[in-house]
């Protein structure tokens, strides 16, 4: 609820009053034109209010447990043999034999380990060789990446799985001024001495906003798998399948007609495998963001006693209850290392709860006439908070003590 938001409903609170307006004067000379009795007038008993409210203060939330990124990647042992896999730091592929290495009904017609050659016919009944491959082999890739050179080790590309384990940092957010529309209706019970005391049950609706961002150290944990290398370490690719020129032997050139992949071994050793976690190891960037609202209901008595004709003052005090609603929103990024692409956890929840508490209220009143008037004052409140999670992330949301001005409306009927 935004300040320019509140002014114009004061604005619009001070228009609206001179429609209303009548002097006791002219009250007197109406009812005189209806000759009716002095003591069967009709008085006014139920006021309905209608106005704004700045709270000084609106929700605190405590972010905890912040920095777990989950990996985005999944770890497929070697138990499951010849299937794809892929990491954060490259890829090997599952593989078979090409259509130019198979006869008609896809049995394979290259020599396994070996190499292979494909020439295609030409309009003169020539042929034309255009490939010079190398074949598939049972237990090997061609097709597979790694990012850096460090990850060939010994004979071996390494593949790497990355996620972060939060270490408990937490952040803090407090609100600040918080803004909102009330709506109440009283019921007149009755007077002692000067005082008169009425019912009074009412609505209020507040935002709930809390944000903050920062950076957080977290637990890196590394999976890596490692494959065989079988042939040399690739030069100027990382990877397959690669190529290079292929010079015919009439010396024509069929472009990237030479296959040059070194192959990979499909399934990791898993004697080699490694799961690794070291504390504060990880730089994570973290968005968390609470959104939402509260609709405040209260129920009690309220004083009030005139100063004059048409000044006032009133005092309310009783028990409320709050139904908040909430998003808790997420957006944490796991910086890896070696410039990899970075992974980036998006996630929300909602959570709605039942708050108790109390409230009071000291007003002043004008009475532009004897059914309509201006209200103004102060006002408190105590409610309780409740705690919500998404993916392991803890937030605290306490409403809390608040005070702050109310204003507006009133019209009695």
């Amino acid at each position: 609820m935004s300040f320019r938001f509140c002014l114009t409903l004061v604005l619009l609170s001070v228009i609206a009053v001179p429609s209303f307006a009548q002097t006791a004067a002219e009250d007197e000379r109406d009812q005189r034109e209806f000759g009716l009795p002095t003591d069967e007038w009709y008085r006014p008993r139920m006021t309905l209010n209608f106005g704004y409210r700045i709270l000084s203060s609106g929700i605190n939330v405590q972010f905890g447990n912040l920095g777990s990124v989950a990996s985005i990647r999944e770890i497929v042992p070697a138990t499951q043999g010849n299937v794809s896999r892929r990491y954060d730091n490259g890829s090997v592929l599952a593989d078979s034999p090409r259509l130019n290495e198979t006869d008609g009904n896809g049995t394979q017609t290259s020599t396994p380990g070996g190499r292979y050659t494909y020439s295609e016919l030409q309009g003169d009944g020539s042929s034309l060789l255009v490939l010079d491959g190398v074949s598939y082999t049972a237990g090997q890739t061609r097709a597979w990446e790694y990012r850096t050179d460090s990850q060939i080790v010994a004979g071996h590309a390494a593949m790497s799985i990355y996620s972060a384990t939060g270490e408990g940092a937490s952040a803090a957010k407090d609100e600040g001024l918080n803004g909102g529309v009330e709506l109440s209706l009283e019921r007149e019970m009755g007077k002692v001495g000067r005082l008169q005391w009425s019912f009074a049950a009412g609505v209020a609706l507040n935002s709930m906003t809390a944000k903050t961002s920062g950076t957080v150290s977290s637990t890196l944990n590394t999976y890596t798998d490692y494959f065989q290398l079988n042939g040399p370490t690739p030069t100027g690719v990382k990877g397959g399948p690669s190529f290079t020129d292929l010079v015919r032997p009439d010396t024509t050139i069929a472009a990237s007609g030479f296959e040059t992949t070194t192959p990979l071994q499909i399934i990791p050793n898993a004697l080699l495998t490694t799961n690794t976690s070291t504390v504060g190891g990880a730089t994570v960037n973290g968005n968390w963001e609470l959104t939402g609202a509260y609709f405040l209901l209260r129920v009690g008595p309220t004083l009030r006693t005139q100063l004059t004709e048409r000044l006032g003052i009133s005092l309310g005090a009783g028990v409320a209850g709050a139904f908040a609603g909430s998003r808790y929103s997420v957006i944490e990024t796991l910086d890896l290392p070696d410039d990899l692409e970075d992974i980036v956890e998006d996630r929300h929840s909602n959570e709605s709860k039942f708050l108790t508490g109390f409230y009071a209220d000291l007003n002043v009143e004008w009475r532009a006439n004897e059914r309509t008037g201006l209200f103004a004052g102060v006002g408190m409140q105590q409610l309780g908070g409740y705690d919500q999670t998404v993916a392991g992330r803890t937030a605290k949301i306490d409403i809390g003590s608040a005070v702050g001005v109310r204003g507006g409306l009133s019209i009695k009927f």
